[in-house]
């Protein structure tokens, strides 16, 4: 019987194809060129496609017999092949699969490949897999591998590495990679020791304080890489702890702004910061007493700490005094106090202390920082009670004009307000224009019937221009009584956190008339406490004004003027600025 003969073709009329594997190990292509001199011949044809166009064939699968056959017997030798009529994607399909099964394909060859199969079957797993004679397990564990860097893949492709080291490399961060694998390399660092390495800088899902849902997809959950590698951290670490940490911060962060409207401050508390803050209390060691510390809670500087520390994230710790300064002075005058009124022990018990009732101790008056928001907040309203009270002081209205003019700060009358008061005054359409050529004719046609209320005004305005310093000379000045001006509204308790509210209904006594009612409306929040606070039966509002609204009393000093000739300042006036001025 007759055996068919194997067609051949010259090797120099086959070309390279689209090979998968990219790298031929040296050592192995000298053992199959010795074996190929051994027999004389190619055993096993390779399998190769025509290339439309020309008189060449594209090789599928054996390209590794085809290179030793060349060196070995040249390019003229008679290569056994296998033709067929094959597109690309068939070809590289049975190119991956003869590959597979002869000398091994790098793991990152194979990754490679599954790529690009996965591509063509677009997306479809068990397609691309089916297309490669791989279970789809298998298809999964070599895409997951393209985590990796083209650094790596080629250092697994190359066989500088192993296996276990590129399934390892592949749950960190990229920029991350190629230092480790720089390392690695260097030292030959095993397996399990890079496993041991990895494992200190990863961080625990189960200490995350961050929605940790969003990991089970991610590439550097640990957990991906335990359910397709032999080699990995095992489950329940983050193996990116850069964003594992961007994710804790803002976690802390979103914790620490649902607290801003309980505290005056919040503070978040990170490793580079160190301990800035110090513990406040009523009572104990660091105690600054009931009334100061009631104070306290409406201090600026009184909050909490939200800890980005390890260990500790998202921990929030209450009652915390954020100016160390101030918290030493506090402490120090509770303790001189409770010294001071500490009555002496009679000498027959000096050694044996008895129970007694503990006195009174009498304490400087509480204090605190006021919060900025509400010093903006009262400065507004204390201009608008000092214009109030120049508009119904005529005479006090002239003199502080007069002031004003000899102080040259005329400039502090506001336009804006005028123009404002003077529409009230005199109707809609007075005074529309700011160029003065075009106002005086317009002030001239106005009611003399308004002039004197329009004067008041323009000096009013200027309660609305001055400084602080002359806004509070002006307050004492007109003897403004916060308590005929001062409302009890929303408006005012919104600038408040919980805290300092709960520290102002102390102060003017509203927590006391609500009495156990209070406890349970600081409990509500925010807006529901506020509307508890307004709606106290009995509780006298009007004419109640807390501290934080009232201005600072200075006595006005009386006229006086030093007529010692020697002490006497005159400044000079031009005659004609004078006969101006007095005509």
């Amino acid at each position: 019987m007759e055996t068919p003969a194997t067609p051949t073709l010259p090797i120099n009329r086959i070309v390279q194809g689209k090979n998968p594997r990219e790298y031929f190990d040296p050592v192995e292509m000298a053992d199959l060129e010795a074996g190929l001199r051994a027999a004389g011949r190619v055993v096993q044809p390779i399998l190769v496609r025509p290339i439309p166009g020309s008189d060449l064939y594209e090789i599928v699968a054996g390209e590794r017999r085809w290179r030793a056959a060349k060196n070995v017997f040249g390019n003229d030798y008679g290569m056994p092949v296998v033709i067929e009529a094959l597109n690309d994607e068939e070809a590289e399909a049975i190119a991956v699969i003869e590959n597979h099964h002869r000398a091994p394909m790098s793991h990152a060859e194979e990754a490679q490949a599954a790529k690009r199969q996965l591509l063509r079957h677009k997306g479809d797993k068990e397609e691309a897999a089916a297309s490669l004679g791989w279970k789809p397990e298998l298809l999964e564990r070599r895409l997951a591998l393209l985590s990796c860097t083209p650094a790596v893949l080629a250092a697994l492709t190359r066989r500088q590495i192993q296996l276990g080291h590129a399934e390892l490399l592949a749950g960190i961060p990229p920029d991350k990679q190629s230092s480790v694998l720089t390392g690695v390399l260097a030292h030959k660092v095993p397996v399990g020791v890079l496993k041991e390495q990895l494992g200190r800088f990863a961080r625990q899902l189960a200490a995350a304080i961050f929605d940790t849902a969003q990991c089970s997809a991610c590439p550097h959950n640990s957990a991906r890489q335990a359910g397709l590698f032999d080699e990995s951290l095992g489950e329940g670490y983050c193996q990116h702890p850069t964003h594992f940490d961007e994710l804790t911060l803002q976690a802390v962060v979103a914790k620490a702004h649902g607290l801003r409207d309980q505290y005056p401050l919040v503070q978040i508390v990170k490793l580079s910061d160190g301990s800035a803050y110090l513990p406040i209390a009523a009572e104990g060691e660091l105690g600054v007493g009931a009334a100061q510390y009631a104070a306290c809670q409406g201090c600026a500087s009184f909050g909490c700490a939200v800890s980005a520390l390890p260990g500790s994230y998202g921990d929030v710790t209450l009652s915390q005094c954020f100016d160390a300064a101030c918290n030493t002075q506090k402490v120090a005058a509770w303790r001189k106090a409770q010294r001071e009124n500490e009555p002496p022990l009679p000498p027959k018990t000096a050694k044996t202390l008895a129970k007694r009732d503990q006195p009174d101790v009498t304490v400087a008056r509480p204090s605190n920082q006021t919060p900025q928001r509400v010093k903006d907040f009262r400065v507004t309203e204390w201009r608008k009670w000092a214009a109030k009270e120049l508009m119904a002081k005529p005479e006090r209205n002239r003199r502080v004009m007069i002031a004003l003019a000899r102080c040259g700060h005329t400039g502090d009358v506001r336009s804006i307000e005028f123009g404002a008061a003077a529409k009230r005054i005199a109707g809609p359409c007075v005074l529309e224009r700011l160029d003065f050529a075009v106002a005086l004719p317009e002030a001239d046609a106005i009611d003399a019937q308004h002039l004197e209320q329009l004067m008041l005004a323009v000096t009013a305005s200027a309660a609305f221009g001055v400084g602080q310093r002359d806004l509070e000379a002006l307050l004492n000045y007109l003897e403004v009584d916060e308590g005929r001006h001062f409302k009890w509204n929303t408006e005012f308790l919104e600038l408040f956190t919980l805290s300092e509210l709960e520290s102002l209904a102390g102060e003017v006594g509203l927590k006391a008339k609500m009495g156990a009612a209070f406890k349970l409306a600081r409990a509500k929040k925010k807006g529901d406490f506020i509307k508890s606070l307004l709606a106290v039966p009995g509780f006298a509002y009007q004419g109640t004004v807390p501290a934080v609204m009232q201005y600072p009393r200075r006595p006005v000093p009386a006229a006086s003027i030093n007529l010692a000739s020697d002490e006497l300042t005159v400044v000079p006036v031009e005659p004609a600025e004078e006969e101006a001025l007095v005509a």
